[in-house]
């Protein structure tokens, strides 16, 4: 397929970035019809206007905006008030990802992201073409890259390509979700969001029913408050939960000769389609909670295929049994070696955890025994931080294998990075004075898995252990 004449978009991409502006004016916009002089002239003129740019805007954003692909790139016009060019080598191209949200499956639309080697973000961006174009454009970069493509796609006076065999693939059922909801620790996001929701109240509820409101909330008892705080954080545990399942629901990863393809959502579909070649890590992570069920996530790190909300990672398994991994990896990611941690930090080093922690912690209870009613506890909480430092200190470790280093570290959570030898950019062991005393040391290694990298470490670990990484790496 060649599509050498500029093409634009299909008109729900005007739908999808009205919706998107309409957002961020919602709030000002119901502000100013429910306060003021009613019947303000200016009031609705104001309001009219909030409304009327957006749409201007999203239809002129639609006109401005094509694309083409042509013999050796892949080309994008756009621009409301200046018209920038952006032209992507097909070579450069190292990952195509297709979505559908919810208004993009009403009119069986899709988005496409292209992105390159090294990007902060995708280079080029399709809100809404249909999706057979979509599988078409991606099969003919595949095409150019010298790849199959994953589906079967007929152009004219073309034959059908024969559907390659996948490999392996797996599925997540929905009563794992849920346990991977209820166990994902996101109830912080949920209560942020009853917070915004909360700072909102007044502005939106009439004055005569929220001044009730805030007269009642005065008379509550300690216990009173205390079953409030319970019933949002249940409320904060149930929504999370359903976050969690919506977003990872239909989960299913494939191996389809050296590529991977990631799908999942119901709301929001997402497909994610990269090479083997070029993942430069896994990361395996496990919540506190997690840690007690000896369940975690499996991440990838690949060059050109982060994931905003996976602090530039991509999931390969959103919930998996910690001892079932290496079997899973050894199918998915065979050129990922995978083996437990035997060197763990030395006895010494876990008063340096236990320091670091300690003076932080009676930092805040310093600051908190003058209130009333916790003076008693108030340097109690300096066994917080004890139970911290001990957390730290027993999972820092690594493995040294044939041509992959294992790192491990955190606190609540625990994160076990694996890295090939030779995707690795940078390795640094640094030691403090204060180390330097105890015969400890530090290591920092990076990755290039987006445009600034990414670095873990482990502190506080064997001097000897850590030169050791270093001459391995040299």
């Amino acid at each position: 397929m060649m599509m050498f004449e500029p093409k634009r978009q299909h008109p729900a991409y005007i739908l999808s970035v009205l919706i998107e502006q309409i957002k961020n004016v919602i709030i000002p916009i119901i502000i100013l019809l429910i306060s003021g002089d009613k019947g303000s002239i200016f009031q609705y003129l104001f309001a009219a206007v909030l409304v009327v740019f957006p749409v201007a805007s999203a239809i002129i954003k639609w006109y401005r905006f094509s694309y083409c692909l042509t013999e050796d790139e892949f080309r994008i016009r756009s621009g409301l008030f200046v018209i920038e060019n952006t032209f992507i080598q097909k070579e450069r191209i190292q990952s195509i990802a297709i979505n559908a949200g919810f208004i993009q499956q009403l009119f069986n639309v899709v988005s496409v992201r292209i992105e390159t080697a090294g990007g902060k973000k995708a280079e080029g961006v399709l809100n809404a073409i249909p999706k057979d174009e979509a599988l078409a454009l991606k099969n003919e970069i595949l095409r150019s890259k010298k790849k199959k493509i994953d589906v079967n796609v007929t152009e004219e006076n073309q034959k059908p390509v024969d559907e390659p065999t996948v490999d392996y693939c797996t599925k997540v059922d929905t009563k794992k979700l849920i346990l991977a909801g209820l166990t994902s620790f996101e109830v912080g996001i949920a209560f942020a969001v009853l917070a915004s929701l909360f700072s909102q109240i007044e502005d939106l509820l009439p004055k005569s029913l929220y001044g009730a409101l805030y007269n009642q909330i005065q008379s509550f008892t300690y216990m009173m408050f205390f079953f409030v705080f319970l019933g949002c954080l249940l409320l904060s545990l149930i929504f999370s939960t359903l976050r969690y399942v919506l977003k990872f629901a239909n989960f299913t990863v494939q191996r389809i000769e050296n590529r991977l393809i990631i799908s999942r959502g119901i709301f929001e579909k997402n497909e994610f389609t990269v090479s083997t070649k070029r993942i430069q890590g896994v990361v395996i992570k496990e919540g506190i909670l997690r840690q007690l069920f000896g369940y975690a996530t499996v991440y990838v790190e690949a060059v050109g295929m982060g994931d905003s909300q996976e602090y530039g990672r991509h999931v390969l398994h959103p919930f998996i049994k910690k001892r079932d991994v290496p079997l899973f990896l050894n199918h998915f990611l065979p050129s990922i070696v995978y083996g437990e941690i035997y060197h763990l930090a030395p006895k010494r080093a876990r008063r340096t955890y236990y320091a670091r922690n300690i003076i932080i912690f009676l930092l805040i209870a310093s600051g908190i025994v003058l209130l009333p009613f916790i003076q008693f506890w108030a340097f109690g909480i300096v066994l917080i931080g004890i139970f911290i430092g001990e957390l730290g200190y027993r999972n820092a470790g690594y493995s040294l294998l044939d041509r992959t280093v294992i790192l491990r570290s955190g606190y609540f959570s625990r994160t076990t990075a694996i890295l090939p030898k030779e995707r690795i950019q940078v390795l640094i062991g640094e030691q403090s004075i204060l180390q330097k005393r105890v015969k400890l040391k530090s290591i920092y290694i990076t990755i290039l898995s987006s445009q600034f990298g990414h670095t873990y470490q482990v502190n506080h670990l064997d001097e000897r252990d850590v030169n050791r990484m270093i001459g391995w790496f040299s």
